[in-house]
C-alpha cells in the first residue's frame, strides 16, 4: 500500500477541525487535502434544569448511557468523577474520543448502534435507574427499548443541534471535494437542506447515519466497516485504490 494513498485527493469533514482533529490528522497523514466546514454546531439547552437535577443526584444512577462525545462534554463536570453508576458508550468513537480522555473505562461499548444490542449489554434492567444524556432531536428508540425491558430512564437533553449557515462559496467548495464525510444524521440532514453534495461521494461512519442520508434524500457511497476516524480513512482508502 502507498503511504499516501490520498494523495490529492480533497476530502470534505462536515465537522469543525477542532471537533474532529484525529480524523483530519490521519486523512492528511494519507496525503488528503482536508476541508473542514462545519455543517452544524453543539449548543447548550434552553433549560438545563433537567440535566443539572439528573447530575445532583449522579449516584442514584446505575447506568448513565453516552450515545455521542456531545453528551460526555455536557456532563464533563461529573463524568471524571463517576464512582457510582456504570458507564455504557455507544460506539467506538464516544468512548475512545471521549470517556477514555477523561480516564473513564466504559463498562460496556456495543459493537453496533442498534436498541436491542444495547439493552442488552446492561442487563438485567428491571428496577435499574438509567440515565441518558442526549440531543433534543435523539431518537427515542434506545429509551423505549430500556423501557421495555424494566428500567426506569431519564432520557434528558444535555445538547441541541443547530445548523450552520454556510455561504454559498463555501458550499461550492464542499460539492468540488472528491469525498464528503457525514459522521451523524444532524450533518445529514443539514447536507441534504444545503442542496447535497454534488458529484462529490457521500461517506458515512455507519449504518445509522446511512440511513438518515438516504431518508434525506442523499445517495450513499461509502459506509465505514468501524464507526472510527480510522474506519473512515480505510474506506476512503480502500475506494481509491480500486478506481
Amino acid at each position: 500500500m502507498a503511504e499516501r494513498p490520498l494523495a490529492g485527493r480533497r476530502i470534505a469533514v462536515t465537522r469543525p477541525r477542532e471537533h474532529a482533529d484525529e480524523l483530519v490528522a490521519g486523512l492528511e497523514r494519507k496525503g488528503a487535502l482536508v476541508v473542514a466546514l462545519a455543517l452544524i454546531a453543539i449548543v447548550a439547552p434552553p433549560d438545563a434544569g433537567a440535566l443539572e437535577a439528573a447530575v445532583s443526584e449522579i449516584e442514584r444512577y446505575d447506568w448513565v448511557v453516552f450515545t455521542s462525545a456531545n453528551g460526555v462534554s455536557a456532563l464533563r463536570s461529573v463524568a471524571n468523577g463517576l464512582g457510582g453508576p456504570r458507564v455504557a458508550a455507544v460506539g467506538p468513537m464516544t468512548a475512545a474520543a471521549a470517556l477514555r480522555e477523561l480516564g473513564v473505562e466504559p463498562a460496556f461499548v456495543p459493537e453496533r448502534y442498534a436498541a436491542e444490542e444495547i439493552a442488552a449489554g446492561l442487563e438485567p434492567l428491571a428496577g435499574a435507574h438509567v440515565l441518558l444524556p442526549q440531543a433534543d432531536i435523539a431518537d427515542p428508540g434506545l429509551a423505549e427499548e430500556l423501557r421495555r425491558r424494566g428500567a426506569l430512564v431519564d432520557a434528558i437533553t444535555a445538547y441541541r443541534t443547530v445548523e450552520v449557515e454556510q455561504e454559498q462559496d463555501v458550499l461550492a467548495e464542499l460539492r468540488a471535494a472528491d469525498a464528503v464525510v457525514l459522521m451523524s444524521g444532524s450533518a445529514a440532514r443539514s447536507l441534504a437542506t444545503r442542496g447535497g453534495a454534488g458529484e462529490a461521494l457521500v461517506v458515512c461512519i455507519g449504518p445509522k447515519t446511512a440511513d438518515v442520508a438516504r431518508e434525506s434524500g442523499l445517495e450513499v457511497s461509502l459506509i465505514a466497516r468501524e464507526a472510527t476516524a480510522e474506519g473512515i480513512i480505510q474506506a476512503l482508502v480502500s475506494h481509491f485504490q480500486e478506481i
